[in-house]
């Protein structure tokens, strides 16, 4: 049974996002499966769910990419930007003898991060702002 086709809007990020979280749940459950049959399956039964298991997970990687790179498209004019900002982190880590401020710019990348897995335009844009501010106080 198939649902009604959304014409728009249409968000390719977030769609790749759930089809990624869809794919990973199915692996998992494969290999709850594998694990809670191993007494009772034969080991070729166990080793098709454990393949299986994994193909389900590579899928997953891949949507997700999928979704990082749709978001990446989303951000493309600011990406000069974060890409700048980024460097000037790791410059200034390559240098600086301040834990506390090495600590900073490390959570405010960490934080960056974050925002592109999650797909979050307004917040990768936050995020990198965040980073900027960190690095040059």
């Amino acid at each position: 049974m198939s649902s009604p086709a959304t014409i728009f809007p249409f968000d390719a990020a977030d769609a790749a996002g759930r089809l990624a979280d869809h794919f990973n749940d199915l692996s998992n459950q494969a290999d709850t499966l594998a694990i809670s049959q191993a007494d009772t399956a034969t080991p070729d039964q166990v080793a098709n769910l454990k393949t299986q298991a994994q193909a389900l997970e590579d899928l997953s990687h891949h949507f997700t990419a999928d979704a990082i790179g749709e978001t990446l498209r989303q951000i493309q004019g600011d990406l000069d930007n974060i890409t700048s900002v980024t460097q000037q982190a790791k410059d200034q880590l390559g240098t600086l003898n301040d834990v506390s401020k090495a600590i900073s710019i490390l959570a405010s990348a960490v934080s960056l991060g974050t925002a592109i897995a999650s797909g979050n335009p307004g917040g990768i844009l936050s995020a990198a702002d965040s980073l900027a501010q960190t690095v040059t106080s």
